[in-house]
């Protein structure tokens, strides 16, 4: 049988014997799902907000339950039909908007963005449709930016116009188009408003005609009115620690295209029906599920707003998480087991993807235990070298390497030293390379390479941490802060929300929480600029206010 489409009616069918012998029972599949229910529901003590649940086999909605409070201050439940923000996973549905478009014959994913937008500076090399949609542009996240103003996300009123205007004015790029992956919303910004301006529609009624309405997903629609009243819908609680209590935290933003989605867990899985069963549009499930390719061939889990990772099993994960404000959700999909997961939350616990994979494990058991390495010894005369703070060259950020018991440590995790002169470090490998300065690099299990420096600790005095004191501005960020100098404390203070202070880690660079602080100097060694990075804006430049 097949997944048919007409006057937005589902009709699922039987899949094939091969894929059939992949799929488990309906029985165990609804009996691990409550089982991973019944423990998520205990997590946390009520009254409390809490999830929706949906789990789907062969395209069949076979379990879609709910526990917690939708409604905390009348006492009203979650349902199985209560409408939650998507956050985060909405971008395949974005992605999906621009993939249909492409068959219309209307775009194509390579093509350059300023061609669609040219307010989009023109930056060394052109960043396309594809590079945007794969994380891996080279984009700071719109978000981190404006959280430099002092009233970023959760503190104003955000719109569509004023997320993409702070795009519109970053003059520089975190690294060029298609060298890495970095997650950026500002990508997801741009391909909302291509949509709009090639489709010639606004996106929420584009998605709805286009997505929803042939999908029969009748709860989804776009959140481009955080004051509309959407009946049904669960509203979204966070808190300070477990003892603390729950506080509303509602998204006031009219930015869609990185989130902004409202949707049920019913919704979710009519959508990973149509994915799996690939009868709809099966070119459109290729293109979302073609994974990025970085410049030197690389290939990245990340495709079109959906996650791809081959499992230990062999077998495909297709997920994608996301979180708006006090809203967390997951959506998971197992094609080669034909199971789809949907988990929709209203507060900060349980973990969304937590339960999801709770669900998988429920059903199928836990993940095999990773192969047990084995490592050589080696004296610690000869490890106590590797001892000091290390430098990450691309986040500016340290990382401080211990010896304890005979173990080099970063944070928790061991390095396992290895006969070939490697450790291993986790699921990762790392090379240490002797020479002054030292440097190791440490390949990552996606193939990627993190590269650290070895370091001197800085420890200014208070002369030297008054050359940085001053007002500084940023153009790109529109945003004036403070380094301010009291006594032999040091403080960044972003008007009119933030003191925080500074802790000198090496030579010009300090630490705060959030970010990595830094000035360079002139030929003369007098300070020039200050810089200001974090993880999804790793260097913005700040000016001194000249008196």
């Amino acid at each position: 049988m097949k997944l048919r489409i007409a006057f937005g009616i589902f009709s699922i069918a039987v899949c094939s014997v091969a894929a059939a012998a992949q799929m488990p029972d309906k029985a165990k599949v609804v009996a691990g799902a409550e089982r991973a229910f019944e423990k998520a529901s205990k997590v946390v003590t009520m009254p409390a907000p809490g999830c929706a649940v949906g789990v789907s086999l062969n395209g069949e909605s076979v379990f879609e339950k709910a526990f917690g409070l939708a409604e905390m201050e009348h006492n009203i439940a979650n349902l199985p039909q209560t409408i939650f923000e998507s956050g985060s996973v909405a971008k395949q549905f974005t992605a999906a908007g621009l993939v249909l478009l492409q068959q219309d014959g209307k775009l194509n994913l390579d093509d350059p963005v300023r061609k669609y937008i040219p307010e989009l500076p023109e930056y060394e090399k052109p960043i396309t449709i594809r590079h945007i949609l794969t994380h891996t542009a080279g984009l700071r996240d719109w978000g981190a930016v404006i959280a430099l103003t002092g009233a970023g996300r959760g503190d104003r009123v955000i719109t569509q116009a004023i997320a993409l205007d702070v795009i519109y004015r970053q003059k520089y790029l975190d690294f060029t188009p298609g060298a890495e992956y970095s997650y950026s919303n500002s990508g997801y910004q741009l391909a909302a408003e291509i949509v709009e301006r090639v489709s010639k529609q606004k996106f929420p009624v584009f998605v709805e005609e286009r997505i929803f309405k042939p999908l029969g997903m009748k709860n989804s629609s776009t959140r481009d009115n955080y004051q509309r009243i959407v009946p049904g819908r669960a509203q979204a609680y966070s808190r300070q620690g477990a003892n603390r209590p729950w506080e509303l935290n509602m998204p006031f933003m009219n930015v869609y295209g990185n989130g902004g989605m409202l949707t049920t867990v019913g919704d979710w899985l009519k959508w990973n029906a149509m994915l799996d069963a690939r009868t709809w549009n099966p070119k459109l499930v290729d293109e979302l599920e073609t994974q990025g390719v970085l410049n030197d061939g690389r290939k990245i889990s990340y495709a079109l707003g959906l996650d791809v990772e081959i499992a230990k099993d062999g077998n495909r994960d297709i997920t994608h998480g996301g979180s708006t404000a006090g809203y967390q959700t997951f959506l998971a999909r197992f094609p080669d087991k034909k199971l789809s997961v949907a988990v929709l939350c209203n507060g900060t616990s349980p973990n969304g993807s937590g339960l999801a994979y709770g669900v998988f494990e429920e059903i199928f058991g836990p993940p095999a235990a990773p192969a047990k390495v084995e490592s050589v010894s080696v004296p610690e005369d000869q490890l106590k070298k590797y001892v000091g703070i290390w430098k990450n060259e691309v986040t500016r950020n340290v990382n401080r390497i211990v010896l304890v018991k005979g173990e080099l440590k970063l944070g928790s995790t061991a390095f396992k030293p290895q006969a070939d002169g490697s450790f291993t470090l986790g699921m990762s490998n790392a090379r240490f390379k002797d020479g002054s300065p030292m440097t190791a690099a440490i390949t990552n299990p996606d193939g990627s390479v993190t590269r650290l420096t070895m370091v001197s600790e800085w420890k200014p005095t208070t002369a030297e941490m008054s050359e940085f004191a001053g007002d500084w501005h940023s153009e790109e960020a529109q945003a004036r802060v403070n380094f301010l100098v009291e006594g032999d404390k040091s403080f960044i203070v972003i008007h009119p929300v933030a003191k925080l202070p500074l802790t000198p880690i090496y030579k010009d660079h300090f630490s705060t929480p959030g970010y990595v602080v830094w000035v360079t100097r002139d030929a003369k060694g007098k300070i020039k600029d200050m810089h200001v990075g974090t993880g999804r804006m790793r260097d913005m430049l700040f000016e001194r206010v000249k008196k």
